[in-house]
């Protein structure tokens, strides 16, 4: 006699698989697309190192970043100067049209590590043939040591107070030339920094951090020797 499932096995049994898929599809998902994140950071990141090095040699400045940033006045300038060393980018300049698909390139994002804080992004822009989008931005110390200040802020982003209420101040000497902010898809979400966005900041005779971990440097430098995205999951 032959043996077999009765409906309700079989009802029972699709149920336990649907329960399984619908506990570990979600997991699955978001896997990959860390994983294609990370695939398009490092493309864009290595396509940027390329930028700095073409512009050393075509400046006859090897070892040296200042030219690409003391030649611009303005980050229009300087994202043009970047365009230069992108073949098939797109500049959208600080006076695109209201109409054009540069508008959609002004959005809030995310910080890395405080909560609910938010950056905007303005134009100047390049959209990378692969849709990703990169925001050069001068630094006014324009590669000089330069005295800066600014106000002190706490792990969660806001101003510091001494005992007697008030702003606690920081002084320092930076010589930093600008910043590189890129999305790695656009103005799509989730606009998060250490996801989907990353910044380097760019020295005369080196790339870094930001002074502040905000915008998803240590993602970047962790998924770059191998490691995970870091990322403020809120």
């Amino acid at each position: 006699m032959k043996q077999a499932f009765t409906m309700a096995e079989v009802l029972i049994t699709l149920g336990i698989i649907g329960v399984v898929a619908a506990m570990t599809f979600p997991a699955v998902i978001g896997k990959y697309k860390e994983y294609e994140v990370t695939v398009k950071a490092k493309k864009i990141y290595s396509t940027l190192m390329q930028v700095l090095d073409l512009a050393q040699a075509k400046y006859d400045t090897i070892g040296d970043n200042s030219s690409l940033f003391t030649t611009a006045t303005t980050n229009d300038e300087l994202t043009k100067n970047f365009a230069e060393y992108l073949p098939g980018g797109f500049v959208c300049y600080s006076d695109a049209d209201a109409d054009s698909k540069c508008q959609e390139l002004k959005y809030k994002y995310l910080y890395q590590s405080y909560n609910n804080k938010y950056g905007q992004f303005t134009l100047p822009a390049i959209i990378l043939p692969d849709g990703g989008v990169v925001y050069p931005v001068l630094s006014s110390n324009r590669c000089k040591p330069t005295e800066t200040s600014g106000v002190t802020l706490d792990s969660e982003g806001n101003p510091k107070y001494d005992k007697d209420g008030n702003l606690v101040m920081w002084h320092s000497v930076r010589d930093d030339c600008g910043s590189i902010y890129f999305d790695v898809n656009g103005a799509k979400e989730p606009n998060k920094a250490g996801f989907d966005i990353f910044q380097f900041t760019v020295w005369p005779d080196h790339i870094g951090p930001a002074y502040w971990n905000i915008y998803g440097y240590s993602s970047l430098a962790s998924i770059l020797s191998g490691g995970k995205l870091i990322f403020n999951r809120r």
